[in-house]
């Protein structure tokens, strides 16, 4: 299968837009090769993954896009760095690892990314429409955009994701494409369920586990009480497993009835979902003893919008009136820097 490529996609390729461009181009050519992609799509934005710092590849990759002259093409959030730019007194790092890390952040910010760093850009004012075609890394971030807004992304990985918001392009490949959207195993929930946290957590826990490499079909889940809780089941689906789409019958876009998710076609499996099948994979989920004295309380992974922190820091204040103050634990809740901004 030959990858056809547009004229502005050659003269990318060719160098006539610079070295960085025609890199990223080439790049991106190999993988849409690879993956047997026909031709390449525009994307409407990008979400780029690779500003942890992990080693000093990482580092080269961007710097050396910078050096060609590079900037991205399309709107470009970035996910969390290793290092807090505003409040560098609060991370402690070895100066090692500090210098490349702030390094790479830069880059990324000297590319024309926006400095959002955070895992939930869906929560900034670059989230999305339905059916937008967009690149974006991030398990939890896929995973939302794809079944909750109903926008198209594939899984892109570190790297891949940068190089299609240089060139603006991506794959028609995956997810991007209709066809490949429809549900495949079903997964029922068995009894009555009030629209818990815990429920869709546990949910989603179970659906990563069992749907494998196929699309899950939701039936049977409670209306939600708002859309965190459907990222809560996005975010454990997409950690105990490789989900990047979900289907909730009645509830997500794509799926207002149980034949619109499947597009008529018989589900491969069904799986069926009881409140004890719930419980046993909460449970699961922590591995200490009950009763053992706890030494921090972090929440907000994905990182929490404004409703949820506001909830977190009155159950915080209620936590310390209760007298947990004199013990050893102290709270702590992620918030994006557009969060954190808006709350000071």
């Amino acid at each position: 299968m030959t990858l056809e490529l547009s004229a502005g996609d050659q003269s990318m390729l060719d160098g006539e837009h610079g070295r960085a461009l025609a890199a990223a181009m080439k790049i991106l050519v190999a993988f849409s090769n690879a993956v047997g992609a026909r031709k390449l799509l525009d994307i409407a934005g990008a979400h780029i993954d690779g500003c942890l710092y992990h080693g000093q590849a990482s580092l080269d990759f961007v710097e050396r896009l910078v050096e060609g002259g590079g900037r991205v093409r399309v709107p470009t959030t970035l996910n969390v760095g290793s290092f807090d730019l505003i409040h560098p007194g609060l991370v402690k790092m070895p100066p090692a690892q500090e210098v490349p890390a702030r390094r790479l952040m830069k880059a990324h910010l000297k590319l024309g990314c926006q400095a959002t760093f955070t895992c939930a850009p869906y929560q900034t004012r670059f989230r999305p429409g339905f059916g937008e075609q967009i690149a974006w890394g991030e398990s939890n971030a896929i995973v939302f955009a794809n079944s909750v807004i109903g926008a198209r992304t594939n899984r892109y990985g570190d790297f891949i994701d940068l190089c299609c918001a240089m060139t603006g392009r991506a794959p028609a490949w995956g997810l991007h494409l209709s066809e490949n959207r429809r549900g495949q195993i079903l997964f029922e929930l068995t009894g009555s369920f009030e629209p818990s946290d815990a429920l869709f957590v546990g949910v989603g826990l179970i659906v990563g586990q069992r749907s494998g490499d196929r699309i899950p079909v939701i039936s049977g889940l409670p209306q939600p009480r708002d859309e965190d809780q459907l990222k809560a089941l996005g975010a454990a689906a997409a950690t105990t497993g490789a989900v990047a789409l979900f289907h909730a019958v009645g509830i997500t876009p794509e799926a207002r009835t149980l034949d619109d998710a499947f597009r008529g076609v018989a589900p491969e499996a069904t799986i069926r979902i009881c409140r004890a099948d719930i419980d046993q994979a909460l449970a699961k989920l922590s591995s200490v003893p009950d009763g053992a004295p706890l030494a921090a309380v972090s929440l907000g992974t994905p990182h929490f919008p404004m409703t949820s922190g506001c909830a977190c820091w009155r159950c915080c204040a209620r936590w310390r009136r209760a007298g947990a103050s004199r013990s050893t634990s102290t709270p702590g809740a992620p918030l994006s820097r557009d969060c954190r901004t808006r709350a000071s």
